[in-house]
């Protein structure tokens, strides 16, 4: 999850704040990031039987980047 905080008011921060949003939910739906939740929700020890620690699940995930 993100938090922003921004500082401009009237029409144009109503604009900003909806794009940051929307580009906020789409990054919190990307099938990667949810991908990087599931492992993450795993045990250590089930991770471990996949071959992976958590310092390995964001490399293991974007490995064909």
């Amino acid at each position: 999850m993100a938090l922003a905080v921004t500082a401009i008011t009237g029409r144009t921060g109503a604009i900003l704040s909806t794009l940051l949003d929307v580009l906020v939910r789409m990054m919190e739906h990307h099938p990667r990031t949810c991908r990087i939740e599931r492992l993450n929700a795993l045990s250590d020890e089930n991770l471990a039987a996949r071959g992976l620690t958590r310092q390995d699940v964001v490399r293991h995930i974007f490995r064909d980047r």
